[in-house]
């Protein structure tokens, strides 16, 4: 089977996921359709949970917590198709070297490329990013997010959980693996 199957299978798969769940609450909880551009979107609210949860649809030009949402409209899509291409790539080449044993790499390489294409995917169809589950705790609210951003949060923790984990696991050099210095130059 193709070394990247799990990479592509995976990724298409969040993909499918993140763009119907999207268009779900769209036609769900926006039913004047959406604006031309990111800002309101008259959405309804469905409360999942008066103290924690509820679902409202909400357009972000920018990346995470709205970083880059103030850059121009009209390189803002570019920018991203740019970024999201150099991570394609990066996530491709960091999987070639990840091998089979290396599980979490690779789903977190999957699960975050994934996720930036379902973002791209957004950016391109509509020139923002569609967001819609709302966490909340009091006066504390985290900011709206989506099925791709779940997937690229996920693979970061991954990542990450990879860094701490095989850090403990490298074998420690002991002084008779290290090899010998070279004999200075003989005078002669």
């Amino acid at each position: 089977m193709n070394r990247y199957a799990f990479l592509i299978i995976g990724a298409v798969v969040q993909i499918v996921l993140d763009q119907w769940s999207k268009i779900a609450m769209v036609d769900w909880l926006v039913p004047k359709g959406l604006p031309e551009k990111w800002g309101y979107i008259p959405s309804e609210v469905y409360t999942v949970s008066e103290t924690w949860f509820k679902f409202r649809v909400v357009g972000n030009p920018g990346a995470a917590w709205g970083i880059f949402r103030d850059l121009p409209d009209a390189w803002r899509v570019h920018f991203f198709l740019v970024l999201t291409l150099a991570a394609c790539a990066g996530i491709a080449y960091a999987y070639k070297q990840a091998t089979p044993s290396q599980a979490r790499v690779r789903w977190a390489l999957m699960l975050v490329m994934g996720g930036a294409i379902g973002n791209l995917i957004d950016r391109l169809r509509i020139g923002y990013v569609i967001d819609f589950v709302e966490w909340f705790y009091g006066d504390f609210t985290w900011p709206n997010f989506n099925v791709a951003d779940v997937g690229i949060s996920v693979g970061v923790g991954l990542l990450l959980l990879d860094s701490l984990l095989t850090r403990d696991d490298a074998p420690e050099a002991k002084p008779e693996d290290k090899p010998e210095p070279d004999p200075p130059p003989a005078n002669g």
